[in-house]
C-alpha cells in the first residue's frame, strides 16, 4: 500500500512539471477579433534572471528565440492596431540530473496580453501560457542520454509558446 501511494505521488509530481494543456479558443469574441490587427510583439524575459533553470541558457538567447517566433502572433484582422505583450516568468531546461531522477520535459511559462498599439490600453489582460520542449523524457539513464541540445529545446519551447499565445489571443484565425 505504501509503495502504491509513493508511486502515485511521484507520478503526480512528474505530471505537474509538464507544460499543461494548450488554449483551445480565443478569449476575445469573434466580433472583436475582426476589428483588430496584431502589428507588434514585445518580449520580456527579465523575470528569469540571467539564465534558465536546469541546464543554463542565457536569458538573451531565450529572448532571441521568442523574438524569432514573434511573427506567429502577427494578425491582420481589422483597423485597430494592437501589440502582443509576452512576459516570461520561468524557463526550466531539463537537466541530466532531473531526467535521471524523475524524467519530465523542459517548460517555459509566462503570460501574453494584448494592448492598443497607440495608447497602451489593455484589450486582453495577461493570459497564462506554458509550453514544453524536447518532448517528455522518461526517468533514468536512457532518459538523460536522450535529451535534446539545450538551444534546440529553447527554440521548441519558444515556437510552442507563441503558437499557444496566438490561440489565446485570436484563436485559430
Amino acid at each position: 500500500m505504501k509503495k502504491t501511494i509513493s508511486v502515485l505521488a511521484v507520478c503526480a509530481f512528474v505530471l505537474s512539471a509538464c507544460a499543461g494543456s494548450a488554449p483551445t479558443k480565443a478569449v476575445l469574441p469573434a466580433e472583436t477579433i475582426a476589428q483588430i490587427s496584431i502589428v507588434d510583439t514585445s518580449v520580456d524575459v527579465s523575470a528569469i534572471g540571467a539564465q534558465t533553470e536546469g541546464r543554463a541558457v542565457p536569458a538573451a538567447r531565450v529572448e532571441a528565440a521568442l523574438k524569432a517566433e514573434a511573427g506567429q502572433l502577427r494578425f491582420a484582422g481589422g483597423p485597430s492596431n494592437t501589440r502582443a505583450v509576452v512576459k516570461i516568468a520561468s524557463v526550466n531546461v531539463l537537466s541530466a540530473g532531473q531526467a535521471v531522477l524523475l524524467g519530465g520535459e523542459s517548460v517555459m511559462s509566462g503570460t501574453v496580453a494584448l494592448v492598443d498599439a497607440r495608447t497602451g490600453a489593455t484589450i486582453v489582460a495577461p493570459q497564462k501560457i506554458s509550453a514544453g520542449g524536447g518532448g517528455y523524457v522518461l526517468g533514468g539513464v536512457i532518459g538523460a542520454a536522450s535529451l535534446e541540445d539545450r538551444d534546440v529545446e529553447v527554440a521548441q519551447m519558444a515556437k510552442e509558446f507563441m503558437r499557444r499565445a496566438r490561440i489565446a489571443l485570436v484563436g485559430s484565425n
